[in-house]
């Protein structure tokens, strides 16, 4: 689910330079690295002095701040479409690939005007991100296997790469050139789509349900739940590309409700208030039954079952031959926090029930 912001950025705004945010970290016990994670590009409308925008270089730069994290918290309102590749590079040590990273985002193009605010956000495999960060890492783990996982499901990868943008084809073609000057096998691929978003700065899914309601928005939620390293804003990236079985988004819409607990029309839970409200887990009707059920996602996904922050999700929709489709992005302090709602959904979830996955990981995204 995306955050919401009190304002919308500007979107495609067609600027004539190039702006670049890189953020710098050091492998403990070697020498500097640079330890790039996050780049926000600005279109470029081909008039003005070339000179004036250079490339982008891999040098240090100040830390990001919490809400210009590119590509995690920044935008706050999410670009329209993404292109998320998982690639394997081969015969690369560890210490190598932060500045084999900032080369291959170096390697890129201009950023056409249309594209409006693009980000490159790399995440790096836990094996990677322990050696190069093992005090900041320490979380850093691969995820388990859980009840919905496809039995051909992909894991592993060395690198997460996420590129987002106001266009398919911004997002498709930075993302091509940065996995092509990383030298990289695709473990896999997909690309999604975000629809046009509310006022709140939510989005409908593929599923025709609102997303991005309840997000960790204020530097004290996000801080709870999303920074692994409240100074660095080192962050975790867990993906996952989820199926929604034409069985559950062919049902009646007042069933789909019940099983997700919102309204379809406008988000609001069935608890009752309005789009932006929280769900109340102990509302009941007169004759005393959950007006939220015991099976609908709403509950079984609430942070308080767990006592866990909130993460942050970023997710994005995409339409396989039949039902729907769900690149799940989610930022989290500590994957942990996503391994324990899970295996609460496992248990009993109307809306997990109707879906399977088939590619998942979790990656360190190192903020400085």
């Amino acid at each position: 689910m995306a955050e919401e912001s009190s304002g919308t950025p500007e979107r495609g705004s067609g600027t004539t330079r190039r702006g670049f945010f890189l953020a710098a970290g050091t492998a403990a016990g070697a020498a500097a690295v640079a330890g790039a994670s996050g780049w926000l590009l600005r279109g470029v409308s081909g008039e003005g002095d070339a000179a004036a925008a250079p490339a982008p270089t891999a040098s240090a730069s100040p830390l990001p701040t919490a809400d210009h994290r590119a590509g995690v918290t920044y935008p706050a309102v999410p670009q329209r479409h993404l292109m998320l590749r998982v690639v394997d590079v081969a015969g690369v040590d560890s210490a190598d690939l932060p500045a084999l990273v900032a080369s291959a985002v170096d390697a890129l193009g201009e950023v056409p005007a249309d594209a409006g605010e693009v980000t490159v956000t790399v995440g790096y495999a836990p094996e990677h991100a322990l050696a190069l960060w093992p005090e900041r890492a320490a979380a850093a783990s691969a995820l388990p296997a859980f009840a919905r996982d496809d039995p051909a499901m992909i894991t592993g990868g060395d690198l997460a790469v996420q590129v987002c943008a106001e266009t398919a084809s911004g997002a498709r073609d930075a993302s091509e050139a940065v996995i092509a000057a990383l030298g990289g096998r695709v473990l896999w691929e997909q690309a999604g789509y975000r629809d046009a978003p509310t006022p709140h700065g939510t989005a409908r899914t593929s599923t025709g349900f609102i997303d991005g309601i309840i997000n960790p928005r204020t530097p004290e939620l996000l801080a709870a739940g999303v920074w692994a390293d409240a100074e660095n804003h080192d962050t975790h990236l867990v993906v996952r590309r989820m199926y929604i079985d034409a069985a559950f988004t062919t049902r009646p819409v007042a069933e789909q409700e019940q099983a997700i607990g919102r309204s379809r029309a406008t988000g609001a839970p069935l608890s009752g208030g309005g789009p932006d409200d929280e769900v109340d887990l102990f509302s009941k009707t007169a004759d005393g039954r959950l007006l939220t059920p015991a099976s609908a996602h709403a509950r079984r996904a609430h942070p308080t079952n767990i006592g866990r922050a909130l993460m942050l999700r970023r997710s994005y929709s995409f339409d396989p031959p039949s039902g729907a489709g769900l690149v799940f992005i989610a930022y989290v302090a500590d994957p942990q926090t996503f391994v324990l709602t899970q295996r609460r959904l496992d248990e009993m979830d109307d809306l997990l029930a109707n879906t399977s996955t088939d590619a998942s990981g979790c990656f360190f995204v190192p903020g400085s």
